[in-house]
């Protein structure tokens, strides 16, 4: 079963885009309920396969965001099991072009590669996006700053746990930086402790039963009760 809250991030595997969607999922963090997984091979065990692996996460999240420049294979795997599972998701691509200058410097660092008719092409030319997908409705971006907003306004948006924060937001304006209290609580934790959001809220001007009260109605946390009680995102 889907997790509303949990969005799965697919990009190239390289530093520049790595620090990009790094960045994304701190700032989203920090600002929603949201909680985004960047794909990291280096948490699979010997008794797990890397395909077994992504397509658990794909299943469950409820969106998906894939970074599809440069036609990365494995930005393309993750696209195709998106798609037979039925995931909602969002293709981006990165439309700033290189410098010339910049694009000599790589392929001299790197070398020459050779093209299937025996000609040479630099290391880093590559398609902008995966040829299949060229129809489809994706995000352009030029700058991080567009990226965001663009992600924000065109697709996150339109997810149904987003909405609920935002409805929350509408309800109870100034009680949302206490929720997010409770929403990092949640993502430290697996929980959030009855004890702990005292703790935490026991100056903050915010009344706690109301609070998460206000949270449960929303469809935005879920109460669990027994040895392991406290306050955890919701299953539907």
């Amino acid at each position: 079963m889907a997790q509303l809250q949990q969005i799965f991030l697919g990009c190239p595997y390289r530093p520049a885009f790595r620090r990009t969607y790094q960045r994304l999922k701190r700032e989203l963090e920090a600002e929603s309920p949201l909680q985004l997984v960047l794909a990291d091979t280096a948490a699979i065990t010997s008794r797990d396969t890397l395909l077994g692996h992504i397509t658990d996460l794909i299943r469950e999240s409820g969106g998906c965001i894939f970074d599809a420049s440069g036609g990365n294979p494995n930005v393309s795997l993750e696209v195709g099991v998106a798609h037979a599972l039925g995931a909602d998701f969002m293709l981006t691509l990165n439309t700033r072009s290189t410098s010339a200058a910049s694009r000599r410097k790589r392929a001299a660092h790197r070398g020459p590669e050779r093209a299937p008719g025996g000609g040479k092409r630099e290391a880093d030319r590559a398609k902008p996006i995966i040829a299949d997908l060229q129809g489809r409705n994706r995000i352009e971006y030029r700058s991080y700053a567009g990226l965001k907003k663009q992600l924000v306004d065109r697709f996150l948006r339109r997810l149904p746990y987003w909405k609920r924060w935002e409805d929350f937001r509408h309800q109870h304006p100034t009680w949302a930086p206490a929720a997010m209290l409770v929403f990092t609580e949640i993502r430290r934790h697996g929980r959030a402790s009855r004890p702990r959001l005292e703790a935490a809220l026991r100056n903050g001007g915010v009344p706690l039963p109301a609070l998460l009260s206000a949270l449960r109605k929303g469809g935005l946390v879920a109460q669990r009760r027994g040895r392991l009680a406290g306050y955890v995102y919701p299953v539907k």
